[in-house]
């Protein structure tokens, strides 16, 4: 089944066909049903198709009667009368070319179904009576439909069978010209052909129109339209139709265009006008028959032309063009007036198009019409040339490369991927015709770095490698993670420092910050290139007290992550001159708290500062305590936990004792 809108926007016409002779004479007597169901309404889907019978009662063929003016006017319509209600149907004829010699061998019901079937493509008006047919004249603009085909056959004489259609009024579209007419004028003679492959889908059937009067007025040459019925499946095939007529005399000049015909009986605008005029030349024109490479890349070429005007010839020559309308140079002369075949095989390189000359003896000769030939291309073109990336603030590649010189070159694939193990994957799913591209990025995407490559492809769809991937950094707006401090250690005047470093690829360096407590800015310590280092030991010159660090992480974008402060106390003093005798902590879970006691010798102590952890964590400040006090209950405790406790003194002068330290498990 297929539909096709008019120009109103309120008709829709379908047409509709039986797929064999047993269905066409069972819909004939019980016909079919259509339902048309309103699926998108002001480009919004219905949350439930609207349903809607189309016929009262089942569509099938007219009464004999209702047949009677249209076929009078019509000689499709007669014939479609005749196969449905004549009590005979038998072709005449001996046409050899015509549809006759396809199916005379047919049994009386294959030949109704088939003439009918014909006939019904060539007048929609026959259809509409023959029950194959519709026109919707409910259509809105602003609606699509799907209308829905079955038969009303029952289901035990035959198989349900449903056909169906999606369309709505925007889908229309003016029909096409006939494409590439072309003429070659003779001794009262001249050939017409066009190009149909490209229009076959729209049109049927052809009338030729033909004006005698300088293209004032053009008159059809027949009313009964020209098909193609010989159409073979054969990719070779030149996908041209070929029409002669008579002229009445030479040197007279003639105009002549073509119209298309489609299935719901409308008639396409005309073609370009081609013109000419009859003369006295070689009568006979060579046509090739079949022109294609072989395996090893060989032209092989038939041609025919007329054995009983070999006398008038001297022979054959071949020509070739990259064009279809030329210039066309010799590429094979002096083939003897007998051959229909290549005399000398030869390699075709590049795709073009061949004519051939049949070479009069006297006047001119006689060229056929070009034949295009495409040799067996499997070498791929070069791998692209000078990729180059480059990507602005906002993520905005741009890439170029070197344009191809491959005179088959139909374009490029362009592929990317976020990381450089991963498989690239194609931007586009068509082809890239120039060699200069744009992408966007997202700076969101964790990725730093993205990676382009390119491929060539011919117009035989051999693709070539992909270059080298090109790695392209992305602009930075995501800050590095941060380095971690794991652990220190403070020996007199000196703090040993150890982290990990950020995990990020891009990172430029990491720079160590130190700040004494009374001071309000850091300082950096040191600058460590990437990732070189992870640990350092600082010393202190300032004197004892608290001090503070971080570590930065800083990406090659510029842009940085500063680790969480880390507080080092430094005492004065040489190391170990001053430090604790004795620290115990005891665990007393029955009354839920623990025990910290210290002693010592020392004199002119000011207080006592008491650190803690719990698990694997960092020490931190818990409490500073009076100097005659020697011990404290921690209540800030929970079963099942490791606890640490250090303890050193702080004395009058401002000196700081060694941290002693002890362990134990709550």
């Amino acid at each position: 089944m297929i539909a096709r809108p008019d120009n109103t926007g309120h008709t829709i016409r379908l047409r509709w066909a039986a797929t064999d002779v047993s269905i066409w004479k069972l819909t004939n007597q019980y016909g079919f049903i259509l339902e048309r169901y309103t699926v998108l309404r002001n480009k919004q889907m219905l949350d439930k198709p609207e349903r809607k019978v189309l016929n009262a009662g089942p569509i099938h063929s007219k009464p004999l009667e209702a047949w009677a003016e249209l076929a009078k006017k019509d000689n499709f319509a007669a014939v479609m009368a005749q196969a449905l209600y004549g009590s005979d149907f038998q072709v005449a004829g001996n046409d050899a070319k015509g549809v006759s010699r396809i199916i005379s061998q047919s049994q009386e019901a294959e030949q109704r179904f088939s003439f009918s079937m014909f006939a019904a493509d060539m007048s929609f008006e026959g259809a509409l009576l023959a029950g194959w047919g519709w026109v919707d004249n409910e259509v809105n603009p602003n609606e699509k439909y799907l209308y829905r085909l079955t038969t009303a056959v029952p289901v035990n004489l035959a198989k349900a069978d449903t056909a169906a259609v999606y369309i709505g009024a925007e889908a229309y579209e003016p029909l096409p010209p006939v494409q590439e007419i072309d003429a070659q004028f003779g001794n009262r003679t001249v050939m017409l052909t066009w190009d149909y492959s490209r229009v076959k889908t729209y049109y049927t059937s052809y009338y030729v129109e033909k004006s005698e009067d300088g293209g004032k007025t053009f008159r059809r040459l027949s009313d009964v339209p020209v098909s193609n019925l010989n159409e073979k499946n054969d990719k070779r095939a030149s996908g041209r139709m070929y029409f002669t007529d008579t002229l009445h005399e030479n040197g007279v000049a003639c105009q002549y265009r073509v119209r298309g015909i489609n299935p719901f009986g409308e008639t396409g605008p005309p073609s370009e006008v081609i013109k000419g005029q009859g003369a006295n030349i070689l009568p006979f024109v060579p046509g090739i028959e079949s022109a294609y490479t072989d395996d090893k890349g060989l032209l092989q070429m038939q041609w025919a032309f007329e054995e009983k005007a070999n006398g008038l010839i001297n022979g054959f020559r071949i020509n070739r063009s990259d064009k279809s309308d030329g210039p066309y140079k010799v590429w094979l002369d002096s083939i003897d007036v007998t051959r229909r075949t290549l005399p000398v095989k030869r390699m075709v390189g590049d795709p073009g198009y061949f004519t051939i000359t049949a070479i009069a003896k006297e006047g001119e000769g006689r060229t056929s019409f070009p034949v295009l030939v495409q040799p067996v291309d499997s070498i791929a073109p070069a791998i692209p040339a000078g990729l180059k990336a480059v990507v602005d603030s906002n993520g905005v590649v741009t890439l170029t490369w070197n344009k191809n010189n491959e005179r088959d070159l139909l374009g490029y694939k362009i592929y990317r991927s976020m990381k450089k193990e991963e498989e690239p994957v194609p931007l586009i799913d068509s082809v890239w015709r120039g060699n200069k591209f744009r992408d966007k990025l997202s700076l969101k995407l964790l990725n730093k770095k993205v990676y382009y490559a390119v491929s060539a492809l011919d117009k035989r769809f051999n693709q070539s490698a992909p270059t080298a991937l090109v790695e392209l950094k992305k602009p930075d707006i995501i800050p590095p993670s941060a380095a971690v401090i794991t652990k220190y250690k403070v020996t007199g005047n000196m703090v040993t420092l150890n982290w990990v470093n950020s995990v990020d690829e891009d990172i430029a360096a990491h720079i160590l910050y130190r700040k004494a407590a009374v001071d309000s800015n850091y300082t950096a310590v040191q600058h460590f290139t990437g990732k070189s280092r992870n640990s350092y030991t600082d010393t202190i010159t300032s004197g004892a007290g608290q001090y503070y660090y971080y570590i930065a992480a800083q990406s090659e974008g510029g842009l940085s992550t500063v680790s969480e402060s880390l507080p080092v106390t430094v005492a004065a003093g040489a190391a170990g001159s001053l430090q604790l005798t004795r620290l115990y902590a005891y665990a007393q879970p029955d009354q839920r708290r623990i025990e910290v006691v210290w002693g010592d010798d020392m004199k002119q102590v000011r207080n006592y500062q008491v650190y803690k952890s719990s698990g694997n964590g960092a020490m931190t400040l818990y409490k500073s305590v009076p100097a005659g006090q020697k011990g404290l209950y921690d209540t800030e405790v929970q079963v099942n936990t490791a606890y640490q406790y250090g303890v050193m003194a702080v004395l009058a002068s401002g000196a700081y004792s060694e941290m002693k330290k002890v362990s134990v498990n709550y």
